[in-house]
């Protein structure tokens, strides 16, 4: 299983959570979460906070999309 490590920042510091295998919003919005490789929950409000994902979340997607699609998905370089 692929895993990607997520960085957020309030205020003036970076803070890093490591080895993340999923992420989504809560229904309402006002926080977005994310599942651990151990299957531990971390929630974070997005108020004010500015979220950067690292390029395996990327291949992470578009390795689920090829599953769902079965076939290879090809991307579109700029």
């Amino acid at each position: 299983m692929i895993t990607y490590t997520v960085y957020y920042k309030k205020k003036l510091f970076w803070k890093k959570l490591k080895k993340v295998k999923g992420d989504g919003l809560t229904e309402n919005g006002i926080s977005r979460f994310f599942i651990l490789e151990d299957e531990t929950r971390i929630e974070i409000p997005c108020q004010n906070i500015m979220f950067r994902f690292s390029k395996e979340r990327f291949y992470l997607i578009k390795e689920r999309m090829n599953q769902e699609a079965g076939q290879d998905i090809k991307i579109n370089k700029r």
